[in-house]
């Protein structure tokens, strides 16, 4: 008993070390999770799905509908209906004396008992019929282009976030590695001071140096930690999922960003999911109207009853008391008045296909404008690159000259601590215009309506 004991307890501890291991988050698996569990992305996938039953739903205005019906009645006093006396009538002068002229008489039987099934086809509606189809499927359309737009936003909110994360990772090393060269360099002149051939001031500044570069690593670290929990936020995990995250920040060519501005904007108001759910909205608020002329016009009905009925004094209903009912009619209903009601609602719809123009005018705006400006965002983040990438390089010569000239006493601390600065600044923004490039490029195309998978 005591083995087993110790076996399940190493077992327990195998298991636990297990789950607290960090998971590792690739762009890719990291873009899988937040599709899973996104909740603005599920409602819109229900909402889609929802649409789609709409269809079927509207076809139901122009189809046939049959129902069954089942009615059991019992009178518990059976009304007397007061007619003339034919029989008086008919007897004339013949008839005997004190006959009355009029004799009261009851219809029906205590317990009556139905049962049938009625067809109804619509045969004109006004048009409202197969405009009600028409708006059902163009909803259907709409909510297909309103999931891909909140997908393409999910997908560079996740991008962004991911490489947030990279990003931040990537200054606390450039600041952990500032703060090691001051350090480095704060061991050299306290050296040469003890050794009387550096000043007390040169120490001192190395000092504060070494000093100012503290906190900054703090808040380097602290902002990478927030990076983190926004990324978990992103992508929905628990607060208890310990995870790590896995890439690498770096520079790609596109050539997506060398098209002409006039090439992208076109491409946005073609593809752009939200320009098509425009449409669709527009093409619906016309549609409304056919509905709300539909009110002033007649509407025609088919209808067919079958039914069986049968009448007794007691429940002992068989076969032979039923009899058989078989009809058929179609009406026509004329709408004459009904308070100005059908006039407002025709006013309000041609009003409201009106706005549709002048959203669709603004949103095209909109849509050229988003364009324009991440083209040149684009345009600007590729030029920093190219600008910070040469100043890396010729900055880590640089403070490599001031050092060695400083050890040599050909140059002084400013020098050296200058040289560390300008290093410092050249990797910090050769990190960032790495991250805006690649955010660049994701923004690019998510305007254009592209954005359809990672980069």
């Amino acid at each position: 008993m005591r083995t087993i004991n110790i076996l399940l307890t190493i077992l327990l501890f195998i298991v636990s070390a297990r789950t607290q291991e960090p998971r590792v988050l690739t762009l890719e698996n990291s873009m899988s999770i937040a599709f899973d569990n996104n909740p603005e992305l599920q409602m819109a996938e229900k909402e889609y799905k929802k649409t789609k039953a709409g269809v079927w739903e509207a076809y139901s205005g122009i189809l046939p509908s049959l129902n069954g019906n089942v009615n059991f009645q019992h009178a518990w006093d059976i009304q007397e209906t007061t007619i003339p006396n034919f029989i008086k009538q008919m007897m004339g002068p013949q008839a005997p004396p004190g006959m009355p002229d009029y004799v009261r008489i009851s219809f029906g039987l205590e317990n009556t008992f139905t049962y049938g099934a009625t067809l109804t086809q619509p045969l004109f509606l006004g048009g409202a019929g197969i405009a009600g189809v028409k708006i059902a499927y163009a909803a259907k359309r709409a909510a297909e282009k309103n999931y891909s737009s909140i997908r393409q936003q999910l997908i560079y909110d996740v991008s962004d976030a991911f490489y947030g994360c990279l990003l931040t990772e990537e200054l606390s090393k450039v600041t952990q590695k500032a703060l090691e060269q001051a350090e480095a360099n704060f061991d050299m002149v306290d050296k040469k001071y003890k050794a009387g051939t550096a000043s007390g001031f040169d120490q001192m500044r190395a000092k504060v140096e070494v000093a100012n570069l503290k906190p900054e690593l703090i808040s380097a670290r602290n902002n990478h930690q927030l990076s983190l929990t926004r990324l978990r936020n992103v992508l929905g995990l628990q607060k208890d999922v310990n995870f790590i995250i896995q890439g690498a920040l770096m520079y790609e060519q596109d050539p997506f960003g060398s098209m002409p501005l006039d090439t992208l904007q076109n491409m946005a108001l073609e593809n752009r999911p939200e320009m098509h759910a425009l449409l669709e909205q527009k093409y619906i608020s016309k549609k409304s109207i056919t509905i709300a002329r539909s009110n002033f016009l007649p509407k025609l009905f088919f209808q067919t009853d079958y039914s069986k009925m049968a009448m007794r004094n007691d429940y002992k209903f068989t076969d032979e008391d039923f009899s058989k009912g078989f009809t058929s009619a179609i009406s026509l209903q004329i709408p004459l008045f009904n308070g100005f009601k059908n006039l407002k609602q025709y006013q309000k719809s041609q009003l409201d296909y009106r706005i549709m123009l002048d959203t669709e005018k603004q949103v095209r705006d909109g849509v050229l404008a988003e364009v324009e400006v991440a083209y040149n965002k684009f345009r600007e983040a590729k030029e920093k690159y190219l600008a910070a990438a040469e100043s890396v390089g010729l900055a880590e010569e640089s403070l490599r000259l001031a050092t060695l000239m400083y050890e040599e006493g050909a140059s002084t601390q400013l020098d050296v601590l200058n040289a560390q600065l300008a290093l410092n600044r050249a990797r910090v923004n050769y990190a960032s215009s790495v991250y805006e490039h690649q955010m660049a490029r994701y923004q690019l195309r998510k305007v254009t309506g592209n954005l359809k998978e990672i980069l």
